[in-house]
């Protein structure tokens, strides 16, 4: 679970000149898996996702902000570190990421050098594996395909869909893979 929040990483920037003051300003956000004590904080956009919470998505963003303006007489230059979570459990996705391709394993392995046991297996467990993440909140999409000899590929799809973020909704996929010999 750490590598997957250590691969995790946004950046957005912007800038510009409004009524005579050039402005950029720059944030870059990595995954954050251990409380860090930052500054209090105190932007308002972020404050329903402010802070480290346990078991939900944490991030690290880094803000940038420069300004200057009366041809360059007054300028302003701030760097912040904030800690901001977002309602998704990425231990949970993990958990149910693995018990569905562990259930598809099971379904698939003995039946995987004949096509039509293995899509009968492989259909029948699907209603099982539906329920299990629906209610976890998620949608569930998989599928299957024959090697070669008694090899079987199998695949998942999870979505989260409408997680608020701070900038609005977002759906969050969770995608997994196997095989079966």
């Amino acid at each position: 679970m750490s590598q997957y929040l250590g691969s995790i990483s946004a950046r957005a920037s912007v800038s510009g000149e409004d009524s005579g003051i050039e402005y950029s300003s720059g944030v870059n956000a990595t995954g954050a898996d251990v409380l860090q004590v930052f500054q209090a904080e105190n932007l308002t956009v972020a404050a329903p996702f402010s802070g480290f919470l346990p078991g939900a998505m944490n991030l690290q963003a880094s803000l940038s902000i420069k300004e200057v303006g009366g041809g360059g007489s007054v300028s302003l230059e701030r760097h912040e570190l904030h800690t901001l979570h977002l309602p998704i459990s990425p231990q949970s996705a993990s958990s149910l990421c693995a018990s569905i391709l562990g259930s598809l394993a099971a379904s698939l392995s003995g039946s995987s050098c004949n096509g039509s046991l293995a899509q009968a297996a492989f259909v029948s467990v699907m209603p099982s594996l539906f329920e299990e993440a629906a209610a976890r909140g998620f949608f569930l999409a998989a599928g299957w395909a024959p090697g070669t000899g008694c090899l079987a590929t199998y695949w998942i799809m999870l979505v989260e869909l409408g997680v608020e973020g701070v900038t609005g909704s977002f759906d969050w996929t969770v995608r997994g893979s196997g095989s079966t010999a």
